[in-house]
């Protein structure tokens, strides 16, 4: 009566496909690994993936354990990949400082040390704890490759000055830019703490007036190249 609407049963007896049995070694096989491997995966790293992860946390205040529990690692993953928490600092300042623009082209070399002053002043904001970096080192070939493009364009725009006057020029320039950022109690009282005040752009076009005043006198015994490598002169 129902067989209109029901397959027939098999007779005891009468040969029939076996459905294959799932084991549970089978079950576990296909069932588990995938969770296993998700549960075990080691995350991708990469000296990037750190360096970047210092930036972010900020320079004056990562730490290993921090940036690692960040990556999902543990923080012993880190030194496979930097020596100490020094070394991650320079390598992570100097990605830091590679991300300064080289001023615009200027109609003078005035206008051209203020841009500069006020770019480097903007860097110094937005990583805090560059200063220790650019003012001490030890400094990594992507930061003097680009004190040296940063002197040969002041070099264009300048030529009567002298390979160790356009230095000192433009190191000392940053110098006090990286000093006078880092001073909170200045800023403090600046209408607009995330931009430089008159005063500080004052401070820049007195210093350079002041400089190029007593250029005469420079000695020239090469000490002013003596006061360090990019725009990382100590004061």
């Amino acid at each position: 009566m129902f067989s209109s609407h029901f397959p027939a049963c098999a007779a005891p007896g009468s040969a029939t496909r076996p459905r294959p049995a799932i084991s549970a070694n089978s079950a576990g096989k296909w069932a588990g690994i995938p969770h296993r491997a998700l549960r075990h995966r080691r995350p991708v790293l990469n000296l990037d993936q750190i360096l970047e992860t210092a930036i972010a946390q900020g320079l004056d205040r990562f730490s290993m354990v921090a940036v690692a529990r960040e990556l999902g690692v543990t923080d012993m993953a880190l030194y496979r990949y930097v020596g100490s928490r020094e070394e991650l600092y320079s390598r992570a300042a100097a990605r830091a400082h590679a991300t300064y623009p080289l001023p615009a082209e200027q109609t003078g070399w005035r206008p051209h040390l203020l841009e500069v002053a006020e770019q480097m002043w903007q860097l110094a904001r937005r990583h805090p704890g560059i200063e220790r970096y650019l003012l001490d080192g030890p400094y990594h070939p992507e930061t003097l490759q680009l004190f040296s493009e940063s002197i040969a364009r002041f070099r264009a725009m300048a030529p009567e000055f002298t390979d160790d006057q356009a230095y000192v020029l433009l190191s000392r320039v940053v110098s006090v830019t990286l000093a006078a950022a880092d001073n909170a109690l200045s800023r403090r009282w600046q209408a607009d703490p995330d931009e430089p005040s008159e005063l500080f752009r004052w401070t820049v076009r007195a210093l350079v007036d002041g400089m190029v005043a007593g250029l005469a006198d420079l000695p020239g015994d090469g000490s002013a190249r003596a006061l360090g490598p990019e725009s990382a002169v100590s004061p």
